[in-house]
């Protein structure tokens, strides 16, 4: 592989770690929201909102982490 494709693939994977970082945030921001307005306990019918909310902010820190292992696989280094 040349010089130049492999910086076109490095360029890819980080600009897909950036968007997956930038989602990740954007959805850790909206779960916040709706634990701030939340009250203790929680009512019932806030529980399924505040739980798909945060069921979708671990999936997008884990997409985070996979872009992540795959900059790393490709520099060949070993992620701590």
């Amino acid at each position: 592989m040349s010089p130049i494709a492999t910086d076109n693939n490095l360029a890819d994977l980080v600009s897909d770690l950036s968007e997956a970082f930038h989602k990740f945030t954007n959805e850790t921001s909206k779960l916040s929201i709706l634990l701030a307005r939340s009250e203790a306990p929680i009512p019932p019918e806030n529980y399924d909102e505040l739980r798909e909310q945060s069921i979708a902010e671990v999936q997008a820190f884990e997409e985070y982490l996979n872009r992540k292992e795959e900059i790393f696989a490709h520099l060949k280094v070993e992620s701590r």
